[in-house]
Order: structure tokens, then C-alpha cells, then sequence
């Protein structure tokens, strides 16, 4: 069995806030590939088409364990999100954060 760590999160930005957020986000993207040897996969999405706004949505593959999950969002980086986010009323809904496992599908052909 895979000690992998696989996380969605959707990120519901205020009305007029989605460039900055998906700035920041970006940003983030950049620091952990930068940083984080741990991560696998870190992929930033963004719904385009969406009814009631945009929702950025990541989906990341961290390598170990839960331990590495935790140290994952204690980067100062992360840190430094968690402070900007409430600050500047940048979110329309809480950050919903899931650990989640495959059970079907596949990666590739």
C-alpha cells in the first residue's frame, strides 16, 4: 500500500478577488515546487465556466506520509497565506481541504 498523501483543495475567491488569488496561489505553486522535494505533484486549476464565480481548485501528491503533510502546511510560505487570506477578505467560502485516496481510474495510458 502507498504512503502517499493525495489532497484536493477548492478555493472559493470573493467577487473581484480571483486575480489575487490566483496570484497568491501561483505563488504557492512556485514555492513548493522550489522547496518541497516531498511534493510530487502540486497542480493548480482553475473553473472557468463556473455559474456563481471562479473556484481554483489544487490537487497535490505529497510522497511520505502524514508527517510530511503536516510539515507541508507549517512552511513558512503556507504560514504567510493563512495570515494574507483573512486580512484582505479574499475568500467567498472557507478553504475546503480534503485528503482523499485513489480507489479507481488510472494516471496514464
Amino acid at each position: 500500500m502507498s504512503s502517499e498523501v493525495h489532497v484536493v483543495a477548492i478555493i472559493t475567491p470573493a467577487p473581484g478577488k480571483e486575480a489575487r488569488v490566483r496570484e497568491l496561489l501561483s505563488g504557492l505553486a512556485d514555492n513548493v515546487k522550489k522547496h518541497e522535494s516531498d511534493v510530487s505533484k502540486y497542480h493548480l486549476f482553475e473553473q472557468y465556466n463556473g455559474q456563481g464565480g471562479n473556484v481554483f481548485v489544487v490537487e497535490e501528491i505529497l510522497n511520505k506520509d502524514q508527517a510530511t503533510y503536516d510539515a507541508h502546511f507549517k512552511t513558512e510560505y503556507f504560514q504567510k497565506l493563512g495570515e494574507v487570506i483573512p486580512q484582505e477578505g479574499l475568500l467567498a467560502a472557507p478553504l475546503d481541504i480534503k485528503t482523499i485516496k485513489p480507489i479507481g481510474g488510472f494516471l496514464s495510458r
